[in-house]
């Protein structure tokens, strides 16, 4: 290691401020970054607001050169799926460094002998110490301004990467979809007849039983996730605090539910793409001023781009294109109002070709491709790639 460079584990506040503040310099002049909010990635830190430190543990360091913050990164081990692989399992994530390599290999390092020390063998970055909708892959394609809790990256850090020895675990695709374009004829007719049979009926969630649709959600979820790689069962508890955080920018428009016979069977849930309004936010604050513009931006209806971060049905129904009902009673719902233009969808893994078919089929436009790569310690050990799901 350049011995002008030193690695400091974050232990008190300047430390926080500075790995903060750090992208503020690594994107100087970029104009599609737009800096997350300081409180969500502190909240990520935050044993009393993220549920992962109860079976978990995280730290980071901060690389300096002199006074200045050269560099950043956190590494972690979730304890309740490190050792459902063939290597023992951690992470790393939430780097940022200028273009240096000495200064990433150094935080590679680090990340790499800090969980050796919990006799972990390989880990996989960059990923959040947290579910996988947020914080989770490293562009290689499509730099476009990135989703709200999504990551973004200059495209040198994949040289940083692969040249270290880090391999492609699996790839993540993004698409858009266009509200004003439609289905295609012939999903919008399938989903219209499947509209009328008695059987099916789509709903918005009720932000006044929210505990229920939390329920359905969770429901579906534990049936239709259980064969991804690494699930873990959600809880109740769990299900109803995603609701909770999501309830002040919901819009009941764009949460949807499928049942079949009172039974629920799938879901989209979707929410007004934050990062369009955020992207006027100074240095990452969200005080009163920030939530008083958030509001008014939601309330007014200036946001009309949808994100949407999941959709999934429970096995029996897959592959039954039952999706082309959700999104028929979508257009009926969103298109004649002309609320939203825009539907960004984050993100289908690449070991899941089913669902990157269907989005193909609907007519979404995969927009950028990030990857989450994996580095085992051990280079005589075989690497596998993310299995397939069948």
């Amino acid at each position: 290691m350049n011995n002008k460079i030193k690695i400091i584990e974050v232990s008190e506040p300047k430390h926080v401020e500075r790995f903060l503040q750090l992208p503020e310099k690594v994107y100087q002049g970029d104009k599609n970054w737009i800096r997350p909010l300081d409180k969500d990635i502190e909240q990520v830190f935050d044993p009393n607001k993220n549920s992962f430190h109860s079976h978990g543990i995280i730290t980071r360091w901060i690389a300096m050169c002199g006074d200045t913050c050269v560099g950043r990164v956190a590494a972690f081990v979730n304890f309740r799926t490190a050792n459902s692989f063939k290597q023992p399992t951690g992470g790393m994530g939430f780097f940022e460094c200028i273009h240096s390599q000495d200064i990433a290999f150094s935080l590679f390092d680090t990340c790499r002998d800090w969980l050796k020390e919990f006799g972990i063998g390989a880990m996989d970055g960059p990923i959040n110490f947290g579910e996988n909708n947020a914080w989770w892959g490293l562009v290689v394609e499509g730099y476009e301004p990135p989703l709200y809790r999504n990551n973004y990256n200059p495209s040198y850090y994949r040289d940083f990467f692969e040249r270290y020895g880090f391999q492609t675990y699996f790839e993540q695709y993004y698409y858009n979809y266009d509200f004003k374009k439609g289905l295609s004829p012939r999903y919008y007719e399938f989903g219209r007849r499947l509209a009328q049979r008695e059987e099916y009926h789509c709903e918005n969630v009720d932000l006044n039983n929210i505990e229920k649709y939390a329920d359905d959600f969770r429901e579906v979820y534990n049936q239709g996730w259980k064969t991804h790689d690494n699930f873990k069962e959600m809880k109740a508890k769990r299900a109803l605090s995603l609701f909770k955080t999501m309830k002040p920018v919901i819009d009941k428009d764009l949460i949807w539910f499928l049942y079949h016979n009172d039974r629920p069977i799938g879901f989209i849930i979707m929410i007004p793409e934050l990062n369009t309004l955020l992207r006027n936010f100074r240095r990452g604050r969200f005080g009163i001023i920030q939530k008083l513009q958030l509001k008014i931006g939601l309330t007014m209806k200036m946001c009309k781009v949808a994100y949407g971060s999941v959709i999934g049905f429970i096995p029996e129904f897959q592959h039954k294109g039952l999706e082309a009902l959700l999104f028929y009673h979508i257009h009926q719902k969103l298109v004649p109002e002309g609320k939203y233009e825009t539907l960004k969808i984050g993100w289908a893994g690449d070991f899941n070709p089913r669902v990157v078919n269907l989005y193909q089929k609907l007519g979404f436009k995969k927009v950028q491709t990030s990857r989450t790569y994996r580095y085992l310690f051990d280079p005589s050990m075989p690497f596998e790639r993310a299995p397939i799901i069948p």
